[in-house]
């Protein structure tokens, strides 16, 4: 791959010596000129997709941040980071959380046992395990932080709520009721009716006591500086400013300025539904804070550039529109960091998130979260993919060791086939295959494409490839030859299920919202197998890829696994 040049942007600091993280300019398209002839029929679709990659400058062709040198790292040992970064306090706060909540349900329990004490004595000498004193209040305090949970008042922006965390402490007790009396029906315990009763509406006064305590120390520590979340606002210069005024005046939400990305939006025609085309712009600084603050230009790097500065939220302040382009790819590529993204009432919603609203008097902020790119669903997934692969290459092994055999012996070349693919954030990997076409068959596909009239392009895969081997037909058309990439995905490279790997001119190709496959794993099947494969059309296979990336689920992967099965012995589109 050609290198790219590197620009640095200084921070606009008094004394200079803070730099940007800075990040190289987008990639520029290159002309491509057709064979001869007619056009392909999938070369109108190319062009204009290049022109819509050419009105944004937000994916250059990598999701990697580059260094204080400007040099993009695409290879070495050290991974992406993955899920939620969760701050120290975090920890130290939610476990102070969840003593003191078993703490109120124990004392709880004290002042039932006053208006009930021959209740209390019969639990006192009963001496089953779970009849008893200890096995009762076992189940209590395990009830009530089960509940506690479960309502949602251990997540990050409940914390600092006043009425709503309220309601959540209501909502988590009434269904501990429920589970109290549920256990003691389902065990048949002795536990009197009064105390099942009684113990969550004392433990109810005793939570919302402990947790206003809480959330008053939580705000004064906010006010200190402590306990924040380090934010990168993005927006117009103005809204930035308005951002940062309102979250001086308002510490409850916890947002810690440490970035900005000032951006502004430019309409090519009066239309008021044109598409954005949005560009970075300079951001003068006024008051000694907005000095501090590091700039950053508004590009694929953003979000790992945010990763590098441990900012915990992106936050939107304006001019980005729901229905932007850029604003899709830019929320799928933040949550794919684990850093949450955060939206005022100016910016509409984020489609195929969950939603999560911070009613601020000043600042109304809108939270988006989506909950397949937390870090338990990616080691959920990760798990998944080494039991099924490691099972794959143990049941296979006699099959590749005989497809491997018919490969050399076809015409003395090698079985495996090497190549270079672009995976996870546009790291380059290497790919495991069968061996289907001659030697060196990769380095005649511009050839080809020139006498075949077609674009040599992401999906310039022909129907009838003169370079195809008569063995190597079959295990197209079955699907052998994809056999070795189980151990890619042992290895980490990829995962069963996922968009397909491709070769780095394709991923020069891509538009902004269709880079947003390199945010996931790519996969040996997916929905761009299961749909047809190489029959569909560019359009087609671009919207599936990208569905896949925002909705992708476990349920979702075993569900692509059995389509698999049957495309294969289909052979829909496998040439």
């Amino acid at each position: 791959m050609p290198a790219r040049e590197s620009s640095t942007t200084a921070v606009q600091s008094r004394d200079q010596r803070v730099q940007d993280i800075p990040a190289p300019p987008a990639a520029k398209s290159k002309p491509r000129v057709a064979a001869s002839g007619a056009a392909h029929p999938g070369q109108t679709s190319r062009i204009e997709s290049s022109e819509r990659s050419r009105e944004t400058s937000f994916f250059d062709g990598s999701y990697f941040t580059p260094d204080d040198q400007g040099v993009l790292h695409r290879t070495g040992n050290t991974h992406p980071p993955l899920g939620y970064t969760i701050p120290r306090w975090r920890y130290v706060y939610n476990t102070t959380l969840v003593v003191l909540d078993t703490v109120m349900a124990l004392l709880a329990c004290c002042l039932v046992f006053l208006f009930n004490r021959d209740a209390y004595h019969s639990l006192l000498a009963s001496h089953e395990p779970i009849d008893g004193i200890v096995g009762f209040l076992a189940i209590v305090c395990v009830s009530n932080l089960i509940c506690l949970y479960l309502c949602k008042s251990y997540e990050r922006h409940t914390m600092g709520e006043g009425y709503e965390l309220y309601t959540k402490l209501i909502n988590a007790q009434l269904l501990n009721f429920v589970m109290l009396c549920t256990a003691t029906y389902i065990f048949k315990l002795g536990i009197p009716r009064t105390f099942t009763f009684l113990v969550p509406i004392f433990t109810l006064l005793l939570l919302i006591i402990e947790r206003w305590l809480m959330r008053r120390s939580l705000h004064r520590n906010r006010r200190n500086g402590e306990y924040n979340y380090p934010t990168v606002i993005v927006g117009s210069p103005d809204g930035i400013r308005e951002t940062i005024a309102n979250l001086g005046e308002n510490n409850s939400l916890g947002y810690d300025p440490i970035a900005i990305c000032p951006i502004t939006a430019i309409y090519k025609s009066t239309d008021a539904d044109s598409p954005q085309h949005l560009v970075s712009v300079p951001f003068e600084a006024q008051t000694d804070f907005e000095r501090k603050l590091k700039v950053l230009p508004l590009n694929s790097h953003l979000p790992q550039a945010a990763k590098r500065l441990n900012a915990q939220t992106v936050l939107i302040s304006d001019v980005l529109t729901r229905d932007s382009e850029t604003m899709r790819t830019l929320s799928l590529a933040v949550e794919s960091m684990g850093i949450e993204l955060a939206l005022t009432t100016k910016v509409a919603d984020i489609g195929g998130a969950t939603l999560n609203m911070c009613n601020e008097t000043s600042l109304p902020v809108l939270t988006a979260y989506l909950p397949q790119y937390s870090l338990k669903t990616r080691i959920l997934k990760r798990i998944f993919d080494i039991i099924l692969s490691t099972i794959a290459i143990i049941i296979s092994s006699p099959i590749m060791a005989y497809v491997a055999f018919r490969v050399h012996h076809e015409d003395g070349g090698p079985a495996i086939y090497k190549q270079q693919r672009i995976g996870l954030y546009g790291r380059p990997f290497t790919l495991y295959k069968f061996r289907s076409m001659r030697v060196n068959a990769d380095k005649e596909d511009k050839k080809l494409a020139q006498e075949m009239g077609a674009e040599h392009g992401i999906l310039f895969k022909p129907k009838d490839d003169p370079r195809i081997t008569k063995f190597g037909r079959f295990i197209r058309k079955t699907s052998l030859d994809e056999f070795p990439q189980f151990f890619n995905v042992f290895k980490g490279d990829m995962s069963l299920v996922g968009p397909r790997p491709q070769q780095q001119y394709e991923v020069d190709e891509y538009n902004a919202l269709y880079s947003t496959r390199l945010l996931v794993k790519p996969g040996i099947t997916g929905p761009w197998q299961v749909s047809g494969r190489s029959d569909l059309s560019q359009e087609e296979s671009e919207r599936l890829d990208v569905s896949y990336v925002e909705n992708w689920s476990i349920t979702g992967d075993i569900a692509i696994l059995f389509k698999t099965v049957s495309a294969v012995l289909k052979g829909t589109g496998s040439y």
